[in-house]
C-alpha cells in the first residue's frame, strides 16, 4: 500500500502515471472528431511556428544549436495546453487498447484525424512563413553565400533542408534511404515521447517544461525525423520554390517517418512503460480519493 502523501508531492509515481495514461488513453480514444482535428491543428501549428523560429535563430545566431535549445516551447505548450500531438498518441493509445480500455480501430481513428490536424496546422503555417519570408513573392529566396540578406536566407534554407531530407538523404539512396528515414523516425519519437511522458511526471509547471525541454533539444540537435516537423519543413519548401513534388515528399518522407515514429513511441515508450510498471489500479491509488491527482493525469493528457 502506498502512503497517501506521495501522490501529494510534485511527482507522480511511476506505476501512477502508466495507469493514469491508460486511462486517458481509453477517454482519447472516444474524443470527437471536432476535438481531435481543433487540437491537433494547434499543435501542428505551433511546432511550425516553433521549427520556423529555430531556423531563423540558428541562422542569425550562427550557432544551429541554439535554435534547437529554444525550439521545445512548442512541445511545452502542447503539453500544458492537452493537445493532440499524433507522435504522443503512438505511445498513449495501444497502452489502453492493451488494457483493455480501447480498441485497435479507435486507435487508428484517433492517429489519422490527429494526423490530418497536424498537417492542416502545419500547412496554414507553412502558407503564412512562406508569404511573409517572400514578402509576398517579391523577394527571391537566397542563401548568405549567394548574396541573400534578411528573411531571404531563412527561406532558402527551408528549401536546402527539404531538397536534403527528401531528395539527397532518402530518395538518391533507393530502399537504404527509405531504411534510413524509418530509422530517424523512430529515434525521434523516442526521444519526443521521453520528454512528454517525463513533463507528466511533474505536477508543476517548471517541473513539466524542464523535463520535457532536454530530450526534445536532443531529437533536434541530432537531426532525427519528426513527422509533424516535416510536415511545416516539407510542404513550405515546395511553397517557397524548392521543386520537389508532394508525392516524392509523401514517399520518401512522410511515409517512412510516421512508421519510425510509431515504432518509437509505441515499442520504446508505450511498450516498455506497460510492461514494466502496469498494476491494477486498486493497488497504485492511495487509499483516501485523491483528486487532484486525477485531475492533474486527466489534464495533462488531454482527456476531457
Amino acid at each position: 500500500m502506498i502512503d497517501q502523501t506521495a501522490s501529494q508531492m510534485d511527482y507522480v509515481l511511476p506505476n501512477e502515471l502508466v495507469d493514469g495514461m491508460i486511462s486517458a488513453g481509453g477517454k482519447k480514444s472516444t474524443v470527437s472528431l471536432k476535438n481531435l482535428l481543433v487540437r491537433g491543428f494547434y499543435s501542428g501549428a505551433i511546432l511550425g511556428l516553433a521549427t520556423c523560429l529555430a531556423i531563423t535563430v540558428g541562422i542569425q545566431s550562427g550557432m544551429p544549436f541554439l535554435g534547437s535549445v529554444i525550439f521545445p516551447f512548442g512541445f511545452a505548450s502542447i503539453v500544458l495546453f492537452g493537445m493532440e500531438l499524433v507522435t504522443g498518441n503512438f505511445a498513449l493509445l495501444p497502452m489502453a487498447t492493451w488494457a483493455g480500455k480501447s480498441s485497435w480501430r479507435a486507435t487508428f481513428r484517433n492517429w489519422s484525424w490527429v494526423w490530418i490536424g497536424n498537417f492542416l496546422g502545419t500547412a496554414l503555417v507553412a502558407i503564412l512563413i512562406s508569404i511573409s519570408l517572400t514578402s509576398g513573392g517579391t523577394v527571391e529566396p537566397l542563401s548568405a553565400a549567394d548574396g541573400g540578406q534578411g528573411w531571404a536566407v531563412i527561406a532558402a534554407k527551408i528549401i536546402a533542408i527539404n531538397k536534403t531530407n527528401v531528395l539527397v538523404k532518402y530518395q538518391s539512396l533507393g530502399s537504404t534511404g527509405f531504411f534510413l528515414a524509418f530509422l530517424r523516425g523512430i529515434i525521434a519519437n523516442w526521444l519526443v515521447c521521453l520528454g512528454v511522458t517525463m513533463a507528466l511526471v511533474s505536477k508543476s509547471v517548471p517541473g513539466k517544461i524542464l523535463a520535457c525541454w532536454l530530450p526534445i533539444t536532443a531529437f533536434q540537435t541530432m537531426g532525427m525525423e519528426h513527422i509533424v516537423v516535416n510536415m511545416f519543413l516539407h510542404t513550405a519548401g515546395p511553397l517557397l520554390g524548392s521543386g520537389v513534388s508532394f508525392w516524392t515528399i509523401i514517399f520518401w518522407n512522410f511515409l517512412p517517418v510516421t512508421l519510425g515514429n510509431i515504432v518509437g513511441g509505441m515499442v520504446f515508450i508505450g511498450m516498455l512503460f506497460y510492461s514494466t510498471h502496469r498494476t491494477k489500479v486498486s493497488n497504485v491509488l492511495p487509499t483516501i480519493h485523491d483528486e487532484k491527482l486525477e485531475r492533474e493525469l486527466a489534464a495533462e493528457l488531454g482527456a476531457r
